[in-house]
């Protein structure tokens, strides 16, 4: 019905709108969050999000690629699994990966340094390795004491990897062989 309609002795009073200190129709009163509580909550919220986000190695990737510069043709070098001893032999286990760039042969040097820095050991390797993808090896040295540093370099490029070997490097192995 509308307004214009309606007898001015039986219409009803506007109503009004409700103040924030009203209280609900339930009849209970709202409490009002402190101002610093709800910053607090967001800053817990956004402290939150970006540690699971950082956890995600897709999103840790990302954010690597967006604040340092990363060339577009560069080689990885890294370790498949710790070097180890097998009786008298080190096992040095390796890959190279080429990114951006066609297949390539890379000369990889593994040698084995006393604590006093003579070279005990060492070995050239050859690798080719496809463009974006790994291509692992083992090198194998004899070892004629403990302990060792072994060292890996790809011969006229900057990476190069070292680690420690011997007796106080990693925990013996338990169980059955």
């Amino acid at each position: 019905m509308s307004p214009l309609l309606v007898h001015p002795k039986t219409a009803r009073p506007p109503r009004r709108a409700p103040t924030l200190d009203a209280e609900p129709a339930s009849g209970r009163r709202r409490r009002r969050v402190p101002t610093g509580v709800r910053w607090v909550v967001a800053l817990l919220v956004v402290v939150v999000s970006v540690v699971v986000a950082v956890s995600v190695p897709v999103v840790r990737q990302e954010l690597r690629q967006s604040f340092s510069p990363v060339p577009s043709q560069y080689t990885e070098l890294y370790f498949t699994r710790p070097p180890a001893i097998e009786r008298t032999t080190a096992v040095v286990p390796v890959s190279v990966v080429g990114h951006g760039a066609e297949e390539r042969t890379y000369r990889l040097r593994v040698w084995l340094e006393s604590p006093a820095g003579r070279v005990l050991e060492s070995t050239t390797t050859t690798l080719t390795s496809r463009p974006d993808e790994p291509e692992p090896t083992v090198v194998r040295l004899p070892l004629r004491q403990d302990p060792v540093v072994v060292h890996v370099a790809l011969l006229g490029h900057d990476p190069s990897l070292h680690f420690r070997l011997g007796a106080d490097s990693a925990p013996a192995p338990e169980g059955p062989p």
